[in-house]
């Protein structure tokens, strides 16, 4: 077999490839004879018809098949005796094939890059230590503290920030009732009965300040201005009058940390309690730490190889990061409506975040093969564990499921590179 291979632009290749016509005639013999067997044609019992009955009937079936085999038989011995890191195929062209002559076609493909490793080895890097100081494990005590927190009714004094107040309230917006504005509106727009909380929690940010000094059975207009981006669109920019009537005050009582409220969150006593928060920050801390220096990494090896990839790879994973993005952001409440206004803000963004990510993705695969470093069964399920514990999954659900997707091979090459970054960072030259 012959190839002949060419380059074809950034991480591209064209391969030519020529099978000889004695490779083409034994290739056809075979599914000929293979017909033969399988024949159906009537006055002949099946497998009995003359091979020229059964040639003639089906040789544009015969020469499909051939095709079928030799194609992809060639591409992959090409690719192997060139030893080729295939990206993804791009093309098929200019497929040839009779009978008695050599078959030849082309394939255009994409592949990895050839660039000349950096020094990877003394990595300098400079570790920003967090402590953890009593502040943080006081603020932690109190956050969980709010959690368990209980709102008893008070009398005789106005709201004050932190209450929750019970109002009934109506909404006008450019002369209209805002309930009347749109179906997204109506909860915004009136109620009665409603509890909201006088701080930062509020439904609308305005009700916090508007609701302090007010007392049972008074009422107020509240006026609101919606930000620009404010999730209704029927609502956003505008302003808005709410005419609000307070019907009742209850106020936030902390527990204090004695005995009852250890023992409804599982502790022995305050020492236990602030000894485990300490040691939660404290490794939250070291994460963020080794995040840092991970990333800081990653940087100085981009900065020190000069590569070009493959536009494929990096389309691929723009496409991923922003679906990444558009999901977190859904999460966080934001309508599809304001994504699209943000639409080539967010492509900007995934299309610069991708094109580190593909290099940073061959530069230690580079690394990894250079070093020997593979990924172990042990290692493999120990981390697919820990993604199913991330999911909210079983261990044996996240494998089916990942075999389902045909993705278990892109989990372990994302493995292979974390482990290649732990290599280098016990390799580099780390000041604390």
């Amino acid at each position: 077999m012959n190839v002949v291979v060419e380059d074809a632009g950034t991480c591209r290749k064209k391969l030519s490839v020529e099978w000889p016509a004695e490779r083409v005639q034994s290739e056809y013999d075979s599914m000929l004879a293979e017909f033969c067997k399988m024949a159906k044609i009537k006055g002949f019992r099946p497998g009995k018809a003359p091979v020229k009955v059964v040639e003639k009937r089906y040789a544009k079936d015969i020469l499909e098949e051939v095709r079928e085999r030799l194609v992809p038989a060639g591409y992959q011995q090409a690719v192997k005796e060139r030893n080729l890191q295939v990206v993804q195929v791009l093309d098929l062209e200019d497929v040839t094939l009779e009978i008695g002559k050599p078959m030849t076609f082309t394939v255009s493909i994409e592949v990895a890059p050839e660039f000349d490793l950096p020094k990877y080895k003394g990595i300098p890097l400079e570790r920003k230590k967090e402590t953890v100081a009593d502040e943080k494990v006081d603020e932690t005590i109190l956050s969980i503290r709010e959690q368990f927190a209980s709102f008893d009714e008070v009398e005789g004094r106005p709201v004050q920030k932190g209450d929750l107040v019970q109002i009934d309230y109506e909404g006008v917006c450019d002369g209209q009732p805002i309930e009347d504005m749109g179906e997204a509106t109506k909860g915004l727009g009136a109620r009665k009965d409603f509890w909201v909380r006088a701080d930062e929690n509020a439904f609308l940010p305005e009700f916090a300040d508007g609701l302090a000094g007010m007392n049972i059975g008074e009422k107020k207009q509240i006026f609101v201005e919606f930000d620009a981006e404010f999730s209704v669109q029927e609502l956003a920019g505008k302003k808005a009058t709410y005419f609000v009537d307070v019907k009742g005050v209850r106020e936030k009582k902390l527990p204090g940390v004695d005995e009852a409220f250890l023992k409804r969150i599982g502790v022995e006593d305050e020492e236990t309690l602030r000894a485990r928060i300490r040691e939660d920050l404290e490794r939250a801390a070291k994460q963020r730490e080794t995040g840092q220096l991970r990333n800081a990494l990653i940087e100085h090896l981009l900065k020190s190889v000069d590569m070009e990839v493959p536009p494929s790879a990096v389309s691929r994973e723009t496409q991923q990061i922003i679906q990444d993005i558009v999901r977190e952001n859904t999460s966080r409440g934001a309508k599809q409506e304001q994504l699209i206004e943000k639409k080539e803000e967010i492509m900007d963004v995934a299309a610069r975040n991708a094109m580190d990510r593909v290099k940073a993705q061959f530069l230690l695969d580079r690394i990894a093969e250079e070093e020997g470093i593979e990924v172990n069964p042990q290692q493999l399920r120990e981390h697919v564990d820990r993604m199913a514990g991330g999911y909210g999954m079983t261990p044996d659900a996240l494998r089916a499921e990942l075999k389902k997707k045909d993705a278990m091979d892109n989990v372990k090459e994302e493995l292979r590179r974390n482990l290649t970054v732990d290599f280098l960072l016990e390799q580099a030259a780390i000041k604390e």
